[in-house]
């Protein structure tokens, strides 16, 4: 398919910006955010390719000769196709590396995050004056802002304590923080949302400060109790069948049916995806139906049955990097463009005053 090639120093872009930003990131249409891994990336914290990579390491440290079996006849899939995808074969009898996998991977991703927590904190990114942007743009009876994401670790957690944003995580408490739907279902009944803004965060497959020992659930933030309990660090991993997990775990569920509830075609809103690949089919399902909606997709790769979607229907724009270069899909005619808006920082840059 030909594309047009667009400067973004154009008076058409510009014209582009506003009507992107009336649609997707206005008062009127606030946006619900839609979280991947492409956050992570941006800040530091290590990807899937590498999670691998330290995934290969520990388990040939293992005792376990059939563990080191299981993952050796994986592993060239692995390497070809990444974890996910690699994983996505294991059946049953090969739950051993399932179970293996989810502390290594918690510590992994926990000791990762620690390390970074200064930087974020200080680092004025594109999420960053996103999310600024946002706080300012909400309805002012109730300020909040919406985010689902799969992603286990605490970026989005810190950078709102960097903006003195609020977040509502559907825990209370202080040092071990209790689950209650309510708080995700009716939030204005506890917190003062006139006030001052918040994140109502959503995360259906866990978090790193999530401990789940002996049936007591908990969250809590103390560094010490989480590397002591790394083992029982509650997220799905890869290999892991994604939606029986969500099904049968209580705050997994509630966190994937409470946000689902939210993507309601009576409401106003639009949606923006960013660094999410479209991987989970129990998420899809409700996104793609909210696809009548206005919606807006940041991610350097994005799979083709999004780009078809995008290319017929003229509510969805993505921007996106495709055979070393940089694209546009907008009112469902592809252009390339002279940046990486797909970028988070990029974007700000153009569309965040």
């Amino acid at each position: 398919m030909d594309a047009e090639y667009l400067e973004i120093q154009s008076d058409q872009f510009d014209g582009i910006v506003e009507d992107i930003k009336q649609r997707n990131l206005s008062r009127n249409n606030m946006p619900k955010l839609i979280v991947g891994t492409g956050l992570s990336v941006t800040y530091g914290v290590p990807g899937m390719k590498e999670l691998a990579g330290h995934l290969e390491k520990e388990i040939n440290k293992s005792s376990s000769n059939e563990l080191k079996t299981i993952w050796k006849k994986h592993y060239n899939d692995i390497l070809k196709n990444g974890l996910e995808d690699g994983l996505a074969s294991l059946i049953p009898t090969e739950n051993i590396l399932v179970d293996a996998i989810k502390p290594i991977t918690a510590r992994y991703v926990l000791e990762s995050e620690e390390k970074l927590h200064k930087t974020i904190l200080e680092e004025n990114t594109g999420f960053c004056r996103l999310l600024n942007y946002l706080s300012g743009t909400v309805s002012v009876d109730k300020r909040l802002i919406d985010i689902m994401t799969p992603n286990y670790d605490r970026i989005i957690e810190i950078v709102c304590d960097q903006l003195g944003i609020g977040v509502i995580t559907g825990f209370s408490g202080s040092l071990y923080g209790k689950f209650n739907q309510n708080l995700l279902r009716r939030p204005t009944e506890l917190y003062n949302c006139r006030k001052r803004a918040w994140v109502r965060l959503f995360k259906p497959h866990g978090s790193i400060n999530w401990i789940n020992e002996d049936e007591n659930e908990y969250l809590t933030n103390d560094y010490e109790i989480l590397k002591e309990k790394a083992e029982y660090i509650e997220i799905v991993t890869p290999g892991s069948s994604k939606y029986k997990v969500g099904m049968t775990n209580n705050t997994f569920r509630c966190m994937r049916e409470e946000f689902n509830e939210l993507l309601n075609p009576q409401d106003n809103y639009s949606l923006l995806t960013y660094g999410y690949g479209f991987n989970d089919d129990h998420f899809n399902t409700v996104l793609f139906e909210s696809f009548q909606k206005n919606v807006l997709i940041l991610a350097r790769d994005v799979k083709q049955e999004i780009i078809d979607k995008a290319l017929d229907r003229k509510n969805i724009t993505i921007f996106y990097h495709e055979k070393d270069k940089e694209c546009m899909i907008y009112k469902s005619k592809k252009y390339k463009i002279d940046l990486p808006v797909w970028d988070i920082n990029c974007f700000a840059d153009l569309f965040i005053a």
